[in-house]
C-alpha cells in the first residue's frame, strides 16, 4: 500500500513531458486531458514545432522557431485541404481566416497553438487565448487526421515509445 501511494504520488507530481528533440516542454494533463503521444514536425531537417496530443481530442503545437502567419496558415491549410472529406465549401478558408487574424505578428518561437476538436467543432487558441471555432465535425476529424492518419504530416509517439525511441 505504501508504496503504491508512494508510485502514484511520484506519477502524478510529474507535471510535465518533454519532446525530446526539440527540448519542448508539454504539461502531462490539459483541461483535465492526459498527453498521450509527442511528435515532431520538420521540414527537411529543421524542426518547426513540436505536438503533443492529448486524450480528448486537443492537439498542443509549440513552434521551435518562428515562421510568417501566411507560411503557418498556409502549411496547415494545405495539409487539412486533401483530408475534408465531406467538408463544406468554406470549412478550410474558415479556418485560415481565424488562424491568419489570430496570428497577426506570424507564430514566432514559443508560440502555443492548442486545437480542440470536440463537440462537432474546431476550436482554436493561442497563447491561451480563444480565437475562433468552426462548427464542423468534418473539419475537426481532418484536422486530427493531420496528425494520425496514415500520411501524417509528423508520426506521433506514445510517451513510451518517445522516451525509448533511438535517437
Amino acid at each position: 500500500w505504501y508504496v503504491a501511494a508512494w508510485l502514484l504520488l511520484a506519477y502524478s507530481a510529474s507535471e510535465a513531458a518533454m519532446e525530446r528533440r526539440t527540448g519542448i516542454d508539454f504539461p502531462d494533463k490539459l483541461k483535465k486531458e492526459a498527453l498521450q503521444k509527442l511528435g515532431v514536425r520538420t521540414k527537411g531537417p529543421i524542426k518547426v514545432y513540436a505536438v503533443g496530443q492529448y486524450s480528448q481530442g486537443t492537439f498542443l503545437l509549440q513552434m521551435n522557431m518562428g515562421v510568417n502567419a501566411q507560411k503557418m496558415t498556409s502549411a496547415l491549410a494545405d495539409a487539412l485541404q486533401p483530408r475534408c472529406h465531406g467538408c463544406r465549401e468554406n470549412d478550410v478558408s474558415d479556418f485560415s481566416t481565424i488562424l491568419r487574424k489570430g496570428l497577426p505578428s506570424g507564430a514566432s518561437k514559443g508560440t502555443k497553438l492548442l486545437f480542440g476538436i470536440g463537440g462537432g467543432r474546431l476550436t482554436i487558441t493561442i497563447n491561451d487565448k480563444h480565437i475562433g471555432s468552426i462548427a464542423s465535425k468534418a473539419l475537426a476529424k481532418a484536422f486530427a487526421d493531420i496528425y494520425t492518419d496514415k500520411k501524417a504530416v509528423c508520426r506521433l509517439q506514445s510517451l513510451e515509445n518517445s522516451k525509448s525511441e533511438p535517437e
